[in-house]
């Protein structure tokens, strides 16, 4: 694995603790079973409170955090070991690519986090602060102490995702061992205590947000740290895909066809892509939503596309579902292309991946 430019500025400091490992066994419960469990969150106070144009990054960060410390990530990291349920998704976009592992850690006491060596897979961790900020990314092995001081906030979400080939049963399993030897130690875990944020008031002005934020083609100025993102463009990407990378880690297009009345078939064949991640295509509904479909087709990406012999690959979105990389396309979908370490290519312009379109 090469060392992310984050991880290289910064060293052993905010961007290697991005490494923040796995807890114990329990944190890997069957993920229908985590979310019926009652919630470890704690409030500081019983009166809820209102969600202002002033604090909705914190309010929607607070809650993406107690929805993971719900599922078993506190003080420790929660693996899902299966694809995203399709009837379980708790974040817009989410992507059906890696595995995810997650842990939210009360910095009150540094956590030292060690990430193992995934050799030639993919995998990206990321840490985030309570504002939504990344506040260091990285891809390779190694031991990191996270702080308060360098974090900025009490509290952070290490988010983590793994490549794989969900149709090889071996190489699952092998995802799976790499999560178990992610690691995080530290004195005491402490405790889990945010304002209880009215969550009326927040989905008013996230739903607010993401009509804006729908106009938004790239990623570039969304995510990242507070002096290297767009002031406006991060609040809409709180909005719109919460959770997500610097452009320098993970490369976001979004496109809406024309006519994407789920009737009228589309086609994108791609070659080379220029990322030393991966790259994938995802169909999403008009909510930015997996739309649960009979044959199963969400996404296509560098692993699982079946190539023509000149080493393409054409994406069917629509038509007939018998169709080599076939992608069900509901009434008002969209597609989000992934581009994961993106090379200077694709970062200045000169490349332009492909876009979808119709097939007459």
């Amino acid at each position: 694995m090469r060392t992310t430019r984050r991880t290289a500025l910064r060293g052993t400091g905010l961007a290697g603790a991005l490494a923040l490992g796995v807890g114990s066994a329990s944190a890997s419960q069957d993920f229908s079973e985590a979310t019926a469990r009652q919630t470890r969150t704690e409030t500081t106070d019983d009166e809820s409170v209102s969600v202002t144009w002033e604090n909705y990054p914190r309010a929607e960060s607070d809650t993406y955090l107690a929805r993971y410390v719900e599922l078993g990530g506190f003080g420790e990291f929660y693996h899902l070991r299966e694809l995203v349920p399709i009837d379980q998704q708790d974040v817009i976009q989410m992507n059906r690519d890696t595995l995810y592992s997650a842990g939210v850690f009360d910095l009150t006491e540094p956590v030292t986090v060690t990430q193992p060596d995934t050799g030639d897979r993919y995998q990206l961790l990321i840490v985030i602060d309570q504002d939504h900020y990344v506040k260091g990314s990285s891809t390779t092995g190694g031991e990191y102490t996270l702080t308060q001081d360098e974090v900025g906030t009490r509290y952070c979400l290490v988010l983590v995702r793994t490549l794989l080939d969900p149709d090889d049963p071996d190489d699952v399993e092998a995802v799976h061992a790499i999560q178990n030897d992610l690691t995080a130690s530290q004195e005491s875990t402490g405790t889990f205590e945010i304002p209880n944020w009215d969550q009326d008031s927040l989905e008013e002005i996230r739903n607010a947000l993401i009509t804006v934020g729908e106009t938004m083609e790239d990623s570039r100025g969304v995510w990242g740290d507070a002096d290297e993102v767009d002031p406006v463009k991060h609040f809409l990407g709180t909005a719109v895909g919460w959770g997500g990378s610097p452009e320098t880690d993970e490369f976001v297009l979004w496109r809406t066809p024309e006519r994407n009345d789920g009737d009228t078939p589309y086609t994108l064949t791609v070659g080379d892509v220029p990322v030393d991640g991966y790259w994938s295509v995802t169909v999403y509904n008009s909510d930015w939503y997996l739309e649960e479909n009979e044959y199963e087709a969400y996404s296509i990406n560098n692993v699982t596309a079946e190539r023509a012999d000149d080493g393409s690959v054409t994406i069917h979105f629509g038509g007939d579902p018998d169709q080599p990389n076939y992608l069900y396309t509901p009434a008002g979908w969209n597609y989000t292309v992934r581009l994961y370490e993106p090379r200077e290519e694709i970062l200045d312009g000169s490349y332009q991946f492909p876009e979808a379109e119709p097939l007459e």
